[in-house]
């Protein structure tokens, strides 16, 4: 199955590319589209209503993205942290390697203001070589949670991921959930929840998340879904 919906993905990013070339119009608006998602190849579970504290979940696990360890600095301790953004994304998805760029861009504005906020990577990559390559790429600031302690099962910190990637989710300390790149069920997109966390956390000093500029045609479709 999994073999299947990589096909699948590539099938369609063939397409696109050839789509564009007869409808360049027809197929810019398709892309930018913000509701469209890659779903995940692993498979979770909704999140529970019931919060449980972020900080055991992580506990001294966290990397960076040369792999080493990630200590959190000594004037903003992991006891901290008051806001958690989990970012699940993967070097296989077309679209986070549209975003990823974007939220690095955003979290090195953002970060040095507020050492009350951290946001973790967690990976949905098949290999931990893939991984740490993402990470490496796209110069990842951030930590990242351990490739090897991810259950791929739901729980965890996996407990709070939606049904596709990139997907965005901002909690509290206590693992109440803030802001989710799925709402109601509707994928809203990450962009949304970096809105919010400007608005929850940022206070006085909100940044702006840099607008996407315009690329090649197939490293901007966006719209791969395995439920279609």
């Amino acid at each position: 199955m999994r073999a299947f919906l990589i096909f699948l993905a590539v099938l369609l990013l063939a397409f696109a590319g050839y789509a564009y070339y007869q409808d360049p119009a027809g197929v810019e608006k398709l892309l930018n589209d913000s509701s469209s998602v890659v779903t995940s190849l692993s498979p979770v579970s909704p999140h529970p209503e019931a919060a449980s504290p972020i900080a055991p979940l992580i506990g001294e696990k966290l990397i960076s993205a040369d792999g080493s360890p990630f200590t959190f600095p000594a004037n903003a301790p992991v006891a901290s942290i008051q806001y958690y953004a989990i970012y699940y994304s993967a070097q296989w998805c077309p679209p986070c390697h549209a975003f990823t760029p974007r939220l690095v861009k955003w979290y090195n504005a953002f970060k040095p203001a507020h050492p009350n906020f951290e946001l973790i990577f967690v990976s949905d990559d098949h290999t931990e070589a893939a991984m740490l390559d993402y990470m490496k790429e796209m110069a990842m600031p951030w930590p990242a949670f351990p490739f090897d302690d991810l259950k791929h099962d739901g729980t965890g910190i996996e407990k709070f991921a939606g049904s596709g990637i990139p997907d965005l989710v901002l909690v509290d300390a206590s693992g109440k959930v803030l802001s989710d790149s799925f709402q109601n069920g509707t994928y809203v997109g990450p962009e949304a929840v970096v809105e919010d966390i400007n608005r929850l956390v940022g206070g006085a000093s909100p940044v702006s998340l840099v607008r996407q500029t315009p690329s090649a045609p197939a490293s901007r479709l966006v719209l791969i879904s395995a439920q279609d």
